[in-house]
């Protein structure tokens, strides 16, 4: 059946009402919509385009007008079906498990009793890694080369006053033939291994003698247990009762003191909480008997926060003290005061630096002239207009 132009100008404008809604238009290669107003609503038909060319031969063709103003819709429809992102789904991947490293301690019980179960307790923790140096060797080694190089001194002495006495050119040149640089040669080859060796014995011994000596604490844990457990026999074992040849290959501490005192205190008043906050897990692993382990970064960092804490306290104090003491400035008394408040202050730095700190002298005396000089600048300024 043929559409007449009024059916067809309906039908445009039920197409122009759908794309004004935000309809989404099908492409014209599929199929083709069909829009016919009903007397009491608005119905769509869609049908195949085939069979709307066919129905539509005799049709009156739509005007430029109307194509002219449907096109830009169209491209514009059609470019963002071409460019529009695809829409990305995001799935949240599951978390893998972290891996935990599996922790292995050597625990004392599981090695033998003997120098298996002496060698696990020393490297157990870094305070008891006490060992002789051996300091009476040394000076004997040191002796013995010292007076093989005094020999081979004395040779090359000989050796060149006889030359000297025969005006040979062996001192004025080393260009000389085979036989006659032999000795000479032979002579420094010796002496430059016996060198060699008493340079290698000397550097040795100043390492040894530089190394930190073990804190009474220490020695006497590491005795102790020797004493106590008998892994050795009794000759073997003598050697730990050489206090003044004992040397630790701990590093030097800047609180060593204070740490000392710090663990006796947990030793003498263990109980869960200590435990809790001072041992770690791989710490408790290297022993299940009487022995007691402290994680050492735990000790560390509560002896930083009590120097930190000291130190704070020796700065604030003097300086409010000083502050209430200036009402009555004017007096003997009242200067007497202020200057004992200065010496004490300063005697107490100085005394915290020495002992829990390994300030050399020079440093000590420089900060509590420092520490001095900023308390007397305030007893100075203080109160003034």
């Amino acid at each position: 059946m043929d559409i007449s132009s009024d059916q067809l100008k309906a039908m445009e404008e039920g197409k122009a009402g759908v794309r004004e809604e935000g309809e989404e238009m099908t492409p014209p290669s599929t199929v083709s919509t069909e829009k016919t107003l009903a007397p009491d609503s608005r119905s769509t038909t869609i049908r195949p385009l085939s069979s709307l060319s066919k129905s539509t031969k005799g049709a009156t063709p739509l005007s430029s007008s109307a194509s002219r103003q449907r096109s830009p819709r169209s491209w514009r429809s059609t470019f963002l079906n071409i460019f529009q992102p695809a829409t990305i789904s995001w799935r949240r991947r599951p978390r893998r498990p972290k891996y935990k490293v599996p922790v292995v301690v050597r625990q004392l019980e599981d090695c033998p009793l003997g120098y298996p179960n002496l060698a696990a307790f020393l490297d157990s923790d870094e305070n008891f890694m006490i060992y002789r140096r051996f300091g009476y060797i040394q000076a004997r080694l040191l002796l013995e080369k010292q007076d093989e190089l005094r020999k081979l001194e004395k040779r090359l002495d000989t050796m060149d006053k006889r030359d000297e006495h025969n005006k040979s050119r062996r001192l004025i040149t080393r260009d000389l033939k085979k036989k006659d640089a032999e000795p000479r040669r032979e002579l420094f080859k010796t002496l430059e291994k016996a060198f060699c060796e008493y340079a290698n014995l000397v550097t040795a011994a100043q390492s040894l003698v530089a190394s930190n000596r073990p804190s009474s604490s220490d020695y006497q844990s590491v005795a102790n247990y020797m004493r106590n457990k008998e892994l050795v026999v009794e000759e073997e074992r003598e050697w730990i009762y050489r206090k003044e040849d004992m040397i630790t290959l701990r590093a030097g501490r800047e609180h060593a003191r204070l740490d000392a005192g710090i663990e006796g205190f947990f030793k003498l008043f263990h109980c869960d909480l200590i435990k809790w906050l001072f041992c770690s897990k791989e710490t408790q692993m290297k022993s299940n008997g009487d022995e007691i382990y402290y994680t050492r970064s735990r000790i560390n960092l509560l002896v930083n926060s009590i120097i930190t804490f000291v130190i704070l306290i020796l700065l604030v104090l003097p300086i409010y003290i000083l502050y209430h003491l200036i009402k009555d400035v004017g007096t003997g008394k009242a200067y007497g005061i202020c200057i004992g408040v200065l010496l004490l202050a300063t005697l107490a730095f100085s005394a915290i630096l020495s002992l829990f700190t390994r300030a050399k002298r020079h440093e000590i005396l420089a900060a509590a002239a420092a520490y001095c000089a900023v308390l007397v600048v305030f007893f100075g300024n203080v109160g003034r207009p």
